[in-house]
Formats: C-alpha cells, sequence, structure tokens
C-alpha cells in the first residue's frame, strides 16, 4: 500500500520511554497491607519508649554492661575482614570492658562470624553509626561478600528505602524516582560525585564493583548541605580502604559458579597494602577480573533456528591504586586512581511470545546485540592536615569516562514503519508476539549511543577534631564543580530504500518527504553541556545538656548550566540547532534534634532541604510540533526548566537492648517534592521536553533489626515501606488538555521491602573440620510490586502504553554452607535463587497497543563455590 507523501511525526517519545523504564506497575495494597503498614510504622516509636525502660533498667541494677555483640544497625558486618576505618572503642562508648564482657564479646562474633561495630563518615566525620543521627545504612567488606553482593543492584535486596532502576543504572532513595534532569541520588566513590544528567538519550550511571570496599553507605534522605545538589532523595557512597602505614594487610576472592541454564560465572580479585617506610610512606593495590556468563540466546527470525547463546554475558575489569605518604607528622597525602572496565554482549531483555521463562527459555529474534561498554578512570588527591584541634581536608578528583550503549534500533524503526500498514499488507505486522515477522526480508538498524563525562571536583573543609568547650562540633568548606557531559546518539536505517520499496512502492527519499540523505544515519542528535557549581557550607553539632545535641547545617550554591545542541537526519524532518542555560542560587539547611538516653539508645528528629539543579531544553522543531503545541495552548515549548526541591521531616531511633542481643534502627519519613523536574511528551510529533511541573509526596519507613538469641545464632532483618504518589494533577502545556500525571498516580517504585538472613555457627565440639568454624546461612529477600498505579499504566494520560510496567514481586532466597578457618580463610558453597523463579522485573513495548512485549526477570538459579581471604 502507498504510503502518505509526508511521513508520521517521529516516535521520540516512545523509544525514550523504552530506554528508560521505571521499576513500576499498577498495584494496590490491601486494607491487611495497610493495617500491617501501619503497625510496622510504629515499631520505631515502641523501640524509643523501649529505650527509656531499657535506661531505667540500667540506672536500678547499677551495673556496667559490656560492649557485646555490637553491630552494625544495617544487618551487622560478617566475616573476618580487617578495616582502615576507625571502629567504636571503649573510649568512644563510654563503656569499661570487663574479662566477662569480653568473653560475650568473643561469643558474640562467634555467633555472627566476627561482628563488629561500623564507623561510618555520613557526617563528614568518623562516628559509630548507632551514634549518627541519620537515616543510615552501612555494610564492610565480608558481610557483602556472604550476602553475595558484587553491585549495588544486589546492595538494594536487603537495605529498605533503596531500589533500583536497571535500565538507567539509578539508585533510588525512598521513592524519588525521575528520568528527567539532574540525578536525584548522590553516588560517590570515596568523596567524589560521579553520577550522570540525563542529557541525551541512554544516560546510564556507572555501577562500581563491590571489591576491596572499606564499606558501602546508603544515606537516606536529603544530603543537600554535606553532599550538594546531587544528593535530593538520599547518596550512595563508596569507600575504599586507605593504605595501612603499620602492618601489610590483604584480600583476596575466588568465586565460581554454574547453571545449567546459561553460562558459567567466575569472580577473581587480590588486594594487598602495607608499609613502605612505616609510619612514613605506604601503598595499597587490588585487581579484580569477572565474567558473568549470560543466559540469554539468539534466534533466526527467518527459520527460527539458534544462532547465538549466553549472550547477555558481562565482563568487568577493574584497578585501584593508591598511596599514603606522611612526610611530617599530622600531615598524610594520599593520591590513588582507580580504573573500572564493564563490557555487555547484550541485555537481559527476552521476547515475551518467544519466550517460556517457566522452563528458562529466553530468547531474542533480532539480529541486533544491544552492546555496551562502560569505561572511566578516576585519579584523585587526598591531604590532610592537623593543627591542634583542627583538620584540613582537601579532596581533588577527576573523572574521565566513556559510556557507549544502544537501543534496538531495528524493532524501533519496524515499529514505526508498522504503523503506515494495515491488514491488506502480506506483511502486516512487522512485529508479532514472538518477534519479527518471518516473511520479512532479513532488516537491520543499529543504534550507537555515547555519553561521556569529563568531570574536575574539589572540595575543601575545616574542621574540629574534639568537641570545643567539651560542647560543640564543627565542619565548613567550600566546594567547586567543574562537569562536561556529552551525548551523542545516531541511527542507521542503510536499507531504507530496500524496505520502502518493499513495503510501500516508493524509495525512501518519496516516503520520507523528499528527503534527499536517507540511508547511514536516519538520526542524529548530539548535547554538549557545562554544568558549574560553586558552594559553600557549614554544619555545627552543639550539646545543650548532656545527651542532646542540635544540629543544623547550610550550603548556598552558584549554579551555571549551558548547553549546545543539533539534530539532524531524516526522522527529525529538518537540521535543527540550539544553545541555552540558566543560572540558580538555592540555599538547603537541615536541623536535627537528638537525645542520647543512654550509651544504648538514641532518639532523633530531624528536617531538611534537598534539591536539584535545572537546565535547558533543546529546540523543539516546530515543522512537526506546531499542532500539538496549538492544541496544548503553547506558542513554543520552555526554553529551560528550573531546580525543584524537597522537604523531608524524619523521626528516628537506635537501640540496643537485652545487653546487645537485640538491635534495631527504625524511622518514619514524609518527604514534599515541588516543581518536579519530568518529561512533557508531545503526543503527535513524539517530541519530549522538559519541564516543572506537579508535586509529589513520599512517606513511608524502614527498619532494620539484629537479634542474637542464642550464643551462635544471628538473625538480621529488615523491613520497608514507601508510598510515592503524585499529589496534584500535571498538564503539559497551558490549558488543562494534556494530561502527564493524575492526582494520586505512583512514581513507580515498590511499596514492600523485607529481607531475613539466619546464619548457624555449628558449635566446634558437635561438628568441626580441620579446627574450623563450621556454619549455615540462608537469605530470603521480597521486593514488591510498585504501589499504585504509574503514569504509564494510567489510561487517561499522554503517555499511557499497556505494554509496559507488568512488573511482578520477586523473591529472592540463597543458601550458604561454609567453613571459617583460623588462618582467616572462609569457603563457601552457595545457591542462589534456589526455587529458580523468573518474575517479570521490566515490561515494555516500542509503542502502545504493539504486539511485541520485551521483558527481564532475574538471573536463573545458579550455585557455586567462594573462597575469601584477609589478614
Amino acid at each position: 500500500m502507498p504510503a502518505p507523501s509526508h511521513p508520521k511525526p517521529r516516535w521520540k517519545r516512545y523509544r525514550t520511554l523504552s530506554g528508560r523504564q521505571m521499576l513500576a506497575n499498577s498495584s494496590g495494597l490491601d486494607k491487611r497491607a495497610a493495617s500491617s503498614a501501619m503497625a510496622v510504622g510504629a515499631l520505631s516509636l515502641l523501640a524509643c519508649v523501649a529505650g527509656y525502660a531499657n535506661a531505667a533498667e540500667t540506672a536500678a541494677h547499677k551495673r556496667t554492661v559490656g560492649k557485646s555483640h555490637t553491630v552494625a544497625h544495617a544487618g551487622a558486618q560478617t566475616g573476618t575482614a580487617k578495616t582502615t576505618a576507625a571502629r567504636t572503642t571503649p573510649a568512644q562508648t563510654g563503656a569499661p570492658v570487663s574479662a566477662k564482657a569480653s568473653r560475650r564479646t568473643a561469643a558474640a562474633k562467634e555467633a555472627a562470624g566476627a561482628m563488629e561495630a561500623v564507623t561510618v563518615t555520613s557526617t563528614r566525620r568518623a562516628t559509630s553509626i548507632m551514634r549518627v543521627p541519620v537515616s543510615v545504612a552501612a555494610y564492610n567488606q565480608a558481610y557483602l561478600d556472604m550476602k553475595g553482593a558484587k553491585t549495588i543492584q544486589d546492595v538494594l535486596r536487603f537495605t529498605p528505602g533503596l531500589t533500583f532502576d536497571p535500565t538507567s543504572k539509578t539508585p533510588i532513595v525512598r521513592g524519588l524516582a525521575s528520568s528527567a534532569g539532574s540525578a536525584t541520588t548522590g553516588i560517590y566513590l570515596d568523596d567524589t560525585p560521579i553520577q550522570i544528567r540525563n542529557l541525551g538519550f541512554n544516560a546510564e550511571n556507572s555501577v562500581p564493583q563491590l571489591f576491596d570496599m572499606e564499606r558501602v553507605e546508603v544515606l537516606r534522605g536529603p544530603q543537600g548541605t554535606l553532599f550538594g545538589a546531587g544528593a535530593e532523595g538520599g547518596a550512595v557512597r563508596y569507600i575504599t580502604p586507605a593504605p595501612n602505614l603499620k602492618k601489610y594487610t590483604s584480600y583476596a576472592r575466588a568465586d565460581v559458579s554454574a547453571s545449567q541454564y546459561g553460562a558459567p560465572t567466575y569472580d577473581l580479585g587480590v588486594a594487598l597494602g602495607g608499609p613502605v617506610i612505616k609510619d612514613k610512606l605506604a601503598f595499597r593495590v587490588s585487581a579484580e577480573r569477572q565474567g558473568e556468563g549470560g543466559y540469554l540466546d539468539h534466534l533466526d527470525y527467518r527459520t527460527g533456528q539458534k544462532v547465538d547463546k549466553n549472550t547477555n554475558n558481562n565482563d568487568v575489569n577493574v584497578f585501584r591504586g593508591s598511596i599514603l605518604a606522611k612526610p611530617v607528622e599530622n600531615l598524610t597525602i594520599t593520591p590513588s586512581i582507580l580504573y573500572q572496565q564493564r563490557l555487555v554482549g547484550d541485555t537481559d531483555s527476552y521476547f515475551a511470545g518467544l519466550s517460556n521463562p517457566s522452563k528458562q527459555q529466553f530468547y531474542v529474534n533480532s539480529p541486533e546485540y544491544q552492546k555496551s561498554t562502560d569505561r572511566f578512570f578516576l585519579p584523585s588527591l587526598n591531604v590532610k592536615y592537623d593543627i591542634g584541634n583542627v583538620s584540613l581536608i582537601s579532596n581533588t578528583a577527576y573523572l574521565h569516562r566513556n559510556n557507549v550503549t544502544s537501543y534496538n534500533g531495528t524493532i524501533y524503526d519496524l515499529s514505526y514503519y508498522n504503523e503506515f500498514l494495515d491488514s491488506s499488507s502480506p506483511y502486516y505486522p512487522l512485529l508479532t508476539p514472538q518477534g519479527i515477522n518471518p516473511k520479512l526480508p532479513y532488516y537491520y538498524g543499529p543504534s550507537t549511543i555515547l555519553n561521556q563525562q569529563r568531570n574536575f571536583t574539589e572540595e575543601f573543609r575545616v574542621q574540629s577534631r574534639n568537641p570545643v568547650f567539651n560542647r560543640l562540633m564543627w565542619v565548613a568548606g567550600v566546594y567547586y564543580q567543574n562537569d562536561k557531559q556529552m551525548s551523542s546518539e545516531r541511527l542507521e536505517d542503510q536499507q531504507s530504500d530496500q524496505f520502502t520499496r518493499l513495503l510501500f512502492d516508493q524509495s525512501a527519499s518519496e516516503f520520507w518527504g523528499g528527503w534527499p540523505d536517507v540511508g547511514k544515519y536516519a538520526y542524529i542528535n548530539q548535547t554538549r553541556a557545562k554544568d558549574e557549581q560553586t558552594a559553600v557550607f557549614a554544619n555545627a553539632t552543639v550539646e545543650i545538656i548532656k545527651g542532646l545535641k542540635f544540629d543544623a547545617g547550610i550550603r548556598y550554591t552558584h549554579a551555571d548550566y549551558s548547553f549546545t545542541n543539533f539534530a539532524d537526519g531524516s526522522h527529525n524532518a529538518a537540521r535543527t540547532t540550539g544553545a541555552g542555560g540558566i543560572t540558580e542560587n538555592p540555599v538547603t539547611p537541615k536541623f536535627t534534634l537528638s537525645y542520647q538516653i543512654d550509651r544504648h539508645s538514641m532518639v532523633y528528629a530531624g528536617w531538611s532541604k534537598g534539591w536539584r539543579v535545572g537546565g535547558a531544553n533543546t529546540p523543539v522543531p516546530q515543522r512537526l510540533c506546531q499542532n500539538d503545541l496549538d492544541n496544548f495552548g503553547m506558542s513554543s515549548a520552555p526554553d529551560k526548566y528550573k531546580s525543584d526541591s524537597v522537604k523531608s521531616w524524619e523521626l528516628g531511633s537506635k537501640n540496643q537492648f537485652f545487653n546487645n542481643r537485640l538491635q534495631i534502627a527504625g524511622s518514619l519519613y514524609y518527604i514534599n517534592w515541588s516543581n518536579i523536574q519530568q518529561n512533557a511528551y508531545l503526543p503527535e510529533c513524539g517530541v519530549q521536553y522538559t519541564t516543572n511541573m506537579g508535586e509529589a509526596v513520599s512517606k513511608g519507613f524502614d527498619l532494620q533489626a539484629t537479634l542474637y538469641p542464642v550464643d551462635g545464632l544471628a538473625i538480621d532483618t529488615t523491613l520497608g515501606f514507601t508510598d510515592a504518589h503524585y499529589t496534584k494533577n500535571s498538564f503539559v502545556g497551558n490549558n488543562g488538555e494534556g494530561l502527564l500525571a493524575r492526582k494520586g498516580d505512583s512514581l513507580g517504585t515498590p511499596g514492600w521491602t523485607y529481607s531475613l538472613g539466619v546464619q548457624y555457627n555449628i558449635p566446634k565440639h558437635i561438628l568441626s573440620i580441620a579446627h574450623s568454624q563450621l556454619y549455615v546461612r540462608t537469605d530470603y529477600q521480597y521486593i514488591s510490586r510498585p504501589n499504585g498505579t504509574t503514569i504509564q499504566r494510567d489510561p487517561s494520560t499522554l503517555v499511557y502504553n499497556n505494554g509496559y510496567y507488568l512488573t511482578q514481586a520477586q523473591n529472592y532466597l540463597t543458601l550458604r554452607v561454609g567453613a571459617k578457618f583460623q588462618n582467616n580463610m572462609n569457603l563457601s558453597f552457595y545457591v542462589n535463587n534456589l526455587p529458580n523463579l523468573s518474575p517479570v522485573v521490566t515490561s515494555m513495548s516500542q509503542v502502545n497497543g504493539s504486539l511485541l512485549q520485551q521483558q527481564s526477570t532475574m538471573r536463573p538459579r545458579y550455585m557455586g563455590v567462594l573462597l575469601t581471604y584477609s589478614r
């Protein structure tokens, strides 16, 4: 059938949505679940009351309690890995340790696998996690190994309030998810932010490997005062170990696993460091190589025969080196460099109608492989000088990153051409539920996307080392950031002339309205941007009376953003160029009041403000989009968008009971999100732009607990609930005709998360091999479907698509049996995804009503052996 003389508008809207899937679906909570939310949400407050009772009991008995079983509230640290961070000592806690208490401490370590207290730097100074008035989870390397966590995507399974967008590789804290504008979650390697702005298409964050980590911290709630614009919802911090000036330390890991449904996986790494000149010069180096096998196969759509298997492999190489020099007393200089390369053979997305997840058969029949390469190196220089009671700290860093990705341009082009066909064509539909129509001749239209980051950051802090007048601790600093980012997208359609003649009996030039150069690049879009920020900040904590502390902080930022852009190709209808920018000066304060009831219990209440910087829009093609603009009462699309902001209220407690055999940390929060940066869609021309519209609220709780009911048995559990939804209607344009989000629609993050870990150390007198400590461990993790209806599943919105977000709840079960030897070696055998479940984790289609659904799931069941060594 002939095509119209002018093509339909380009579907940038649908392709952008398919590239950035959220974690969403329509799902409601029944009354029983709502009742459970209220009951569990009150648990933290009950813990506060119990804390007073605990204090009274302590006073009544007038006895000293040792600090046995002291662990992180985030699920205690497991293993015997040594770290260089300061640990909680009797002097820090104010608790004398008797011989009996020491024996109890040793028993606790046996029960939990060398449980330790964790010191975090979420307040820019080393503080015991049980004493910092912030909702934070922290995990050291040994605990991550015991949980089988290799990336932050694994950590989310046992961290309440944390989810993950697998498409943009973005951690999401407390439901503040957005695919527009700059990041809502700060991602830090040590003191350096590495998150990416949603500048163009497929702006993926880098995912550092969890190897040779001092610890990983997840800070929940706005962190804008101390961590700047990228931490509106929270921050994820990867803390690497510093060289040790006193002694040699090492860590090694060997992990090999296999699955009957895919290729084997291996992970090998080693780290070593120590003094070159004792107390003066030290080093640490580490290297890791991971090869993760795939389980997705490619078929030829014309014959149905398998042409390639296990294509979604994932290979990672990591190297880190650092030197610590102490030329004079009180001065340390630490240069370091980290390099990481990630090579992905294909995405995890399979064609639903072609596959059989119940039999672990995952297929695609597109000839296109969505390979990706992510390389970055990060040199940094940290300098610290102590003068009396003051520390001067400087951190300088430069991030150089190239990220090459793609979307399935072949499927995108076929979806586009399919819109011009009807049942009278012998090739209709071009895409079936099983993939590409086998009647079609070979067709291949790949895409390539390059995102680059060139980021320079400098932070200089001055802070007190000890309390001034025994009451005041303070920190102040200046921060400078110069981020240069480039996004380049290219879509090929070299067979366009052959294809349009076959389908429409027209040349490609005729089909595309006389476009003179159709083929090599059907669409080109390139944007270069510069994000420059200068900030000053200060924070002070004063002890009003014994145990009662008031913490106040403020940050002032001067932010300049600018960009240049051009787009071209037949899919753009005409060459367009543009440039723009915005300047803002936000202020982000925070206030916290905390009360240390006794050394076992603390309560706190806080208010804080967070923000993310605004930006500017590339031009909307008037030729394609004038009808849309007229329909929505607009003369043109806005050329810029402002920053959005959150105001967060939080109430929390951290408690230790029964001689520290039970530890609980919980918080309740309520967050208002205003002037939200969102992508607005023009449905006829399919072009998007970013603007400020709509308001939302995120409310819920997170609860973490560790229990040692008897010696040798350790139980850690977490529970979280998040309700993040729009609180008013959002419209494209000015006349209320284009509904983008309806009041009550969900932001798309899961409502419930739950985890339970149980470990039993078998007494040596019952069973032991080569004087080892044998143990058995199981972990269960649950992530619910999203709470509510997302805008993509709401039929009343412009972006409704019935192929999106048919996600299901995730139940993940692991089993581990192992032995800890006296030489600090830990050998374990494990099975992950023990029931071999395959729930739908993401689901999408190119356009509303498309027959082809692309989905992803959890990795099929695999079993392996892990050997770690540390000293």
